[in-house]
């Protein structure tokens, strides 16, 4: 009996010695991350691609005095343009309306008198069509120019599927970001223990733009054809990111 009481106070006395080692002494404080040095650091990255497809956006612009006419008129020209884009070989879901209106505004009539005006009604049919083969792009500007649009508004040269890319520039500027990191640490005669936070800034990529005034589109109606040549697109990326020391 006398030997059982004895192992239960050893029992006992060995939970409480276990027990004190996991409580952590009110002097001794365990360290966190905040108890590191912090350095701060962005990384950046940027890659360009080859587009891949293309948005030629134009405009069929009418005006006279009834806004009837006006928009009879713009309708006629608009499906001209389409029909033509079509039996040029285009599909027609490759072809949009982006933009309608019909509006007015009073233009003099007798510059000897500033008080009599006229109304006249604008009707304005923007377009933007889709160009899977970028070689055929000015083709569709002739075309279009030729059948009845009036304004070539601007192309765009892009990428069907930018997602992949977006990734890569990510990873990227995260690699830029520690090789800073790595570096600042380096000279300040420091060790990098870890990554207390990364977060992305932004990322997303730039059409290479191709802009055009109404005088541009009048050069291109006299020319055939068209020459367009795409650049590359950029996409972009940036993280910011926090490492301990």
């Amino acid at each position: 009996m006398r030997k059982k009481v004895m192992i239960k106070a050893g029992t006992v006395l060995l939970l409480a010695v276990l027990f004190c080692g996991l409580i952590v002494h009110p002097g001794v404080k365990a360290n966190t991350v905040e108890d590191y040095g912090i350095i701060s650091v962005y990384g950046e990255a940027v890659i360009t691609a080859a587009p891949d497809i293309a948005r030629v956006v134009m405009a069929v612009e009418t005006r006279h005095e009834s806004a009837k006419t006006a928009a009879e008129e713009n309708a006629r020209l608009t499906d001209a343009v389409i029909d033509a884009l079509v039996q040029a070989g285009f599909d027609k879901k490759q072809v949009k309306t982006s933009g309608y209106r019909l509006s007015s505004y009073e233009q003099q009539v007798d510059p000897q008198n500033r008080e009599k005006y006229m109304t006249i009604y604008r009707a304005y049919n923007e377009l933007t069509v889709t160009v899977h083969d970028l070689d055929t792009v000015g083709n569709v500007v002739d075309i279009a120019l030729k059948a009845g649009a009036n304004r070539i508004l601007s192309i765009r040269f892009e990428l069907k599927d930018e997602e992949a890319l977006k990734l890569q520039a990510l990873q990227n500027a995260t690699a830029q970001a520690k090789a800073k990191a790595v570096a600042i640490a380096q000279s300040a005669g420091v060790t990098i223990k870890g990554i207390k936070v990364i977060h992305e800034e932004m990322s997303g990529y730039s059409p290479y733009r191709v802009s055009l005034d109404q005088s541009e589109s009048a050069k291109m109606m006299e020319q055939a054809p068209t020459p367009i040549i795409p650049g590359d697109v950029e996409v972009t990326a940036r993280v910011k990111a926090e490492y301990f020391f």
